[in-house]
């Protein structure tokens, strides 16, 4: 196995900075609909007649940010393509503080639902950004660890929305209650895009715009190894990319592709788009974000008053934490993605079954037994055990993975896509539907946990340990080089053929679109801007 890079580590781990951003922008409502003076300045009942008016607001704002966040993930299949990952990441940066900004100066309730709106621009283009990102600087065995920074740092922003909550619950007298909170989400944000200038830009995106010289200095440096002074592995991983990238070239041109929707008459990319968009609403089917963005409401049906809903809020994220990091660092880059990613799944149903029917036998009939209500606060915290250490990461992961790299950016933005649609579609009725149906709510979710399990075991692929480019072979698309996976005879072939291969800093050249007086530009500068267009 590869030794892992620190330096690549730490670029991944920096980049999460924009994954916390996430977590907060995403979770902080949970909080904010558990302060008084929130409602009080808004002018919103917290009970009684005004309720449902109420219901509709907070309904309103979370399909508000979940539709920001779906436009916000297309806008990124642009961005990231003309502009590279790292710049795609920048422009999330400014438009999050932009509506973080926005948020915490909020005047009235149409000021503070368009700041929604604007935060969940910024959020989807950064949820797309990250993870795209760190699947491309990682090493084929080290990939799930990168990504599932992502989701460590997105649960550690969940966490934080909680404690902060908590804290500010005390100050009843001001609007600091509820500004604070949302001012705070502007600190990593910041720090983000203050610090961005230092990061590399992706190695494959270089590669696919002629940058090939700059590309192979940002690959050496990121995969460097002690115990490989010559770089051997990563000149193996180079020369692999290059002749994947010139396969990828020649196919569009047999294949006629010259504009971007040209791609969905591939069937290999509608097979990847299932994939990648299924594992989004995998977990948007298993009710995670309605579970988390209600727990207040939930905690407040279950008996418990006061601010000790946001600290369990809290402390339910902590364990989202800790699922996150014991995914990245001990599941997926040693059992792989898909036998967790069904365990997850069936987990969170088995949980849900047992929430629903406490909530009918103890909560809806306004019981006072302790025990029973106390189970369902346990069930709402063993859902999150499943979920965080099974699915969190898994579905990042995926969607990072099996698209090829003419079409990573797009496939990813599509996948968050549906991750944004489906929350704005079930948060957003949430409120109603558990004021009219109650724990039926439930079951919604329950169903769809039994058919995904299914879904997943029957057609996902498991991609774990192999390269971004041998992952093409998995829905019938040709490999130019094997290399995690080759077999003997394969790597004598392929060592000679590295052998031969002239890099980008050698003498000789490299058969395939050059701009060699732009590859030494830096990580940062201006490129000019491409489009989907095949190149002749």
């Amino acid at each position: 196995m590869v030794k892992r890079n620190r330096y690549a580590t730490g670029v991944s781990l920096f980049a999460a900075l924009g994954s916390i951003t996430y977590g907060y922008g995403a979770s902080i409502i949970a909080q904010t609909i558990g302060q008084p003076q929130w409602y009080e300045y808004f002018n919103l009942a917290q009970e009684g007649p005004g309720l449902a008016h109420t219901n509709v607001i907070t309904g309103l704002m979370n399909g508000l940010f979940s539709t920001g966040g779906a436009l916000g993930a297309l806008f990124t299949a642009w961005t990231t393509h003309a502009f590279g990952r790292l710049r795609t990441i920048q422009f999330a940066c400014a438009v999050c503080i932009v509506g973080g900004s926005l948020m915490t100066g909020a005047a009235n309730i149409a000021m503070f639902q368009a700041s929604r709106f604007i935060m969940g621009w910024g959020i989807g283009m950064m949820v797309c950004g990250v993870p795209l990102y760190q699947s491309e600087l990682a090493t084929p065995t080290h990939r799930g660890r990168h990504i599932g920074f992502h989701g460590m740092a997105l649960a550690t922003g969940y966490a934080l929305t909680g404690f902060i909550g908590f804290g500010c619950y005390y100050d009843s007298n001001s609007s600091f209650q509820w500004r604070f909170p949302f001012a705070v989400q502007l600190i990593p944000v910041l720090i983000l895009l203050a610090g961005s200038a230092k990061l590399p830009e992706s190695p494959r995106w270089l590669l696919s715009n002629g940058r090939k010289e700059h590309a192979w200095r940002n690959l050496q440096r990121l995969h460097a190894n002690p115990d490989d002074p010559d770089d051997t592995f990563a000149r193996k991983e180079f020369y692999q990319m290059t002749q994947q990238f010139l396969l990828e070239q020649q196919r569009r041109e047999q294949l006629h592709i010259v504009h971007w929707w040209d791609f969905f008459r591939r069937k290999s990319f509608l097979h990847r788009v299932a994939i990648g968009m299924g594992s989004q609403l995998i977990n948007v089917g298993t009710g995670n974000l309605v579970v988390n963005n209600y727990q207040v409401s939930l905690y407040q049906r279950l008996g418990v008053k006061g601010a000790i809903p946001i600290l369990l809020i809290a402390f339910w994220n902590c364990v989202g934490m800790w699922g996150n990091t014991t995914s990245a660092f001990f599941i997926m880059d040693k059992y792989g993605r898909k036998p967790f990613y069904m365990l997850g799944i069936a987990g969170c149903g088995v949980s849900l079954i047992f929430e629903a029917a406490l909530t009918k036998y103890y909560v809806q009939t306004g019981s006072d037994n302790k025990v029973g209500l106390g189970f369902g606060v346990f069930f709402i915290f063993l859902y999150v055990a499943f979920y965080s250490s099974c699915m969190d990461n898994q579905q990042y992961v995926i969607c990072s993975e099996v698209f090829p790299m003419e079409t990573r950016g797009l496939g990813v933005a599509l996948s968050l896509f549906g991750q944004f649609a489906g929350t704005a579609l079930f948060v957003g009725v949430a409120p109603t539907s558990f004021a009219a149906i109650g724990w039926k709510f439930y079951m919604v979710f329950v169903c769809l946990c039994i058919v995904n399990v299914i879904i997943v075991w029957r057609f996902y692929p498991e991609t774990k340990g192999l390269s971004l480019e041998e992952i093409d072979e998995l829905f019938g698309d040709p490999v130019a080089v094997h290399l995690t996976d080759a077999n003997k005879d394969q790597m004598e072939e392929l060592e000679r053929q590295v052998r031969e291969f002239s890099m980008p800093n050698g003498s000789g050249s490299v058969e395939m679109p050059d701009s060699e007086s732009k590859g030494m530009e830096e990580e940062n500068e201006h490129v000019e801007r491409t489009s989907f267009q095949g190149k002749k």
